[in-house]
């Protein structure tokens, strides 16, 4: 039985290149390709396929962000993440929002295709020492800034980091402007900041920005 892939990155060349790499395999094929969060979630839900294979960083909607929607929408979805990000906080802010697999971008195809199909399998693929990356440690988990947020906060986060208005937040995550404001304030005072350009600065340091 033949997988059905949706690829998700806004660079152009990147997901010809992934495309091909992945219809090479005669068990697996790309029903959809889309460069931004929007059409990711279109996409999916209408196609329905076996994996989706997306980047984090996309325009309109961020890599979390739509990770939580399409979930919200579609539980079964089966998400492995491509990205060229080997920072712990981005793959434990992944693993958190219910993705199954993350992957660097510099692996190679063969890496991706056994990732791919592993990830059909209801099996999931996250740096450890099987894949010859590092495990993440627990103290490394406890020095993550999003270790203290909960999933919702964590999507806040990256839009806050991304330079988003409350208003604008509200907006992408369909909630009031109290609501994106409550959750604003609760993830200052977690992170001990007091304004968006701190928690910036901290995205910076942490190695969560672009």
């Amino acid at each position: 039985m033949t997988i059905s892939v949706v690829l998700a990155d806004d660079h152009v060349l990147m997901r010809q290149g992934v495309s091909q790499m992945i219809e090479a395999d005669p068990d697996l094929t790309v029903v959809g390709e889309c460069g931004d969060g929007v059409e990711l979630i279109d996409q999916t839900l209408r196609l329905t396929p076996d994996v989706v294979v997306m980047d984090i960083s996309m325009p309109k909607m961020s890599g979390l962000v739509a990770i939580d929607k399409l979930l919200s929408q579609r539980p079964d979805t089966r998400i492995l993440v491509l990205s060229m990000h080997d920072e712990v906080e981005y793959v434990e802010a992944m693993q958190g929002a219910g993705a199954k697999g993350y992957l660097l971008k510099e692996s190679s195809g063969d890496e991706l295709i056994a990732a791919i199909k592993k990830v059909a399998q209801g099996k999931t693929v996250f740096p450890n020492a099987d894949t010859g990356q590092s495990e993440i440690s627990p103290a490394a988990r406890r020095l993550s800034p999003l270790s203290a947020l909960t999933r919702r906060e964590r999507e806040v986060f990256f839009l806050v980091a991304a330079g988003n208005t409350s208003k604008k937040i509200a907006e992408l995550l369909d909630m009031s402007l109290k609501t994106a404001e409550n959750h604003r304030s609760n993830i200052y005072k977690k992170l001990n900041v007091s304004s968006s350009a701190e928690l910036i600065r901290m995205a910076g340091k942490a190695g969560l920005l672009e």
